[in-house]
């Protein structure tokens, strides 16, 4: 076959041999990202093609963009094949080309990286309050956090396997505790209002969906689990991102959010040691398909609980 894109697997053969032959389109294959995402140029722009098995998800983001005023200054945006044409569908996906930034991707070690992605957050919030279209609904976060306690309690054999029993208790018992004084909240009465003025969050505020332009800039990508509901949501798992970084200088965190509203919300939220479940679940099926060591992924899980207790222990006062 005669390709105009870097070899690759069948799939990616059969992709680009479509875009380019039977579509005609001057997408130009660069490099795979992970499987269905691609580097990619488009009439010689870097673009991201992106394929989605849910066409509701993408046509979500295409319908948010367009009502979006301030989009070119915060994110990457979709970008049509054909005016007027945002998606196209093959072996077994829709596809979607997105703006790409080119960049580094945030390094929340860096003062100045964790500054700049809680100021895009917040002007993400704030531009796109009161955009109606319809939102793909999501679980409240501390129901997503339930589920994800229920798959850490069945890892339990693991921890005893390795002498490790009581950290497993320890982590647990704290999670349940600060679970509940969460989930205590009012979320009833702050979801609906958040649904009512169409508050809007972007859902996974990793390090990665944060980019650091070359004119030191920064901007957001990846909206696949963009939705309506209380802003509070993206700043507690921001903080949480933060946390390993600040950890030691326990009383800097809250000044990152200076725009928090629900500040004892925040706290409690916060204060859920979440995410070290979320890197030990991922850890886990990484060891089940022997990617890695249940005896290495347990030490670095000890010397986070280690640090996350003392964090609990200080921030818990502040309540």
């Amino acid at each position: 076959m005669k390709a105009e894109y870097k070899k690759g697997d069948s799939y990616t053969d059969r992709l680009f041999h479509w875009i380019q032959k039977e579509e005609n389109l001057p997408v130009i294959y660069e490099r795979t990202i992970k499987p269905k995402v691609y580097k990619v140029s488009f009439a010689g722009r870097p673009m991201i093609l992106k394929g989605y098995r849910r066409l509701h998800v993408i046509q979500q983001q295409i319908d948010f963009f367009e009502h979006w005023n301030y989009a070119s200054r915060t994110a990457a945006r979709p970008v049509p094949f054909r005016p007027g044409t945002f998606t196209l569908g093959k072996l077994g996906c829709d596809w979607a080309l997105f703006e790409r930034m080119e960049g580094r991707h945030a390094d929340f070690d860096r003062h100045q990286d964790r500054k700049k992605a809680v100021r895009i957050l917040h002007q993400f919030h704030r531009t796109t309050k009161g955009i109606a279209v319809l939102s793909i609904p999501k679980d409240p976060l501390y129901v997503k956090w339930e589920r994800r306690l229920e798959q850490f309690l069945e890892t339990k054999d693991v921890f005893t396997d390795l002498g490790r029993r009581q950290m497993f208790q320890d982590i647990s018992s704290l999670v349940q505790r600060r679970l509940e004084a969460f989930a205590d909240c009012p979320w009833g009465e702050i979801e609906e209002r958040a649904w009512d003025s169409h508050e809007w969050l972007h859902g996974d505020v990793a390090h990665h969906n944060f980019i650091v332009t070359r004119d030191q800039s920064i901007r957001m990508i990846d909206f696949d689990l963009l939705h309506t509901g209380p802003r509070v949501y993206d700043h507690i798992q921001l903080a949480q991102r933060f946390l390993p970084h600040v950890e030691s200088e326990r009383s800097t965190l809250v000044q990152y959010f200076p725009h928090v509203k629900e500040r004892e919300i925040w706290w409690k939220g916060v204060l859920v040691p979440s995410d070290l479940l979320r890197e030990w679940l991922y850890s886990y099926r990484s060891c089940l398909r022997e990617e890695s060591s249940f005896t290495r992924q347990m030490r670095k899980l000890e010397k986070a609980w280690e640090s996350r207790k003392k964090f609990v222990r200080y921030a818990e006062h502040m309540l």
